[in-house]
């Protein structure tokens, strides 16, 4: 009852507020803990807030409740339990200024709550890996927009320097070998499956991070469809765990403007809807 309800809000949501408003309406709040290490709590807001303006045109119409964000050392996760307030508790294991590593944690943590995390927790799905991998490649896309962004009106004037060390950042990431494509995904999806529906986590991550790559260029051909993301984890209880069902689920759960990134990864993971 629960999930058919939330399904029924975002919903309601992505109906609220025509497309233009999504860029001068900001897509959520963000409180940023006082007990920041190494950098100033004004910065980090400056941070997040702009990494959050950046994503806006791409998720819809979406709002979310607001976000305490904290910094220790066992992030970054974002907790299934909520403060006294409701807000969302993300936690980011950033220590500095390190700009680049703040927006990835923070626009990887926020595809999490996009997804409907908390509809599915502790891998309940048995598919959580694809979650993860799914919130891997936004943040990959959202850096690389934050670049964009950063180039041209950045927080502070003075940190438009800082945009080429955001795509510096990301193309050193690109160019690690567990990012390399799978010459065949259905194989390999195969060869990995078992692994990754008992262990979200898996060989390091090495494994979200190469399925990653693949959902970073499928959703490159339609950027305005990461909006998708926004119908995960909306399916019924069932006691059918398989990726065909949470896969059918995501799709008949989407609006069909947004459904064309969901059938090709059914088609390329070789899995029936």
């Amino acid at each position: 009852m629960f999930k058919k309800l939330k399904r029924l809000v975002v919903l309601f949501i992505g109906c609220l507020l025509p497309t233009w408003a999504v860029a001068f309406v900001p897509p959520f709040q963000i409180q940023v803990d006082s007990a920041w290490q190494g950098a100033k709590t004004t910065d980090i807001q400056a941070v997040l807030d702009s990494t959050a303006a950046t994503i806006a045109p791409y998720i819809g119409n979406r709002r979310l409740d607001p976000i305490l964000v904290k910094n220790e050392d066992k992030g970054p996760i974002s907790l299934y339990e909520r403060d006294a307030k409701g807000e969302y508790i993300v936690v980011l294991d950033v220590k500095g200024n390190y700009w680049s590593q703040l927006a990835y944690q923070f626009s990887h943590e926020t595809c999490h709550l996009l997804s409907n995390y908390d509809l599915a927790p502790s891998n309940y799905s048995h598919q959580q890996w694809f979650e993860e991998s799914l919130c891997e490649a936004f943040s990959l896309f959202s850096l690389s927009k934050l670049a964009d962004q950063w180039e041209v009106n950045p927080p502070y004037a003075s940190w438009q320097d800082y945009a080429p060390e955001l795509r510096h950042y990301l193309a050193d990431m690109q160019k690690e070998e567990q990012r390399s494509l799978a010459p065949n995904l259905a194989t390999w999806y195969e060869q990995n499956k078992t692994t990754l529906e008992a262990d979200p986590y898996a060989k390091d991550r090495t494994l979200n991070k190469k399925m990653s790559s693949h959902l970073l260029k499928i959703f490159a051909a339609q950027p305005e469809t990461w909006a998708a993301i926004n119908y995960l984890n909306l399916g019924d209880d069932s006691k059918d765990k398989s990726m065909a069902k949470y896969l059918k689920d995501w799709y008949e759960n989407t609006p069909e403007n947004l459904r064309a990134p969901v059938k090709e990864i059914q088609q390329q993971l070789g899995v029936k809807g």
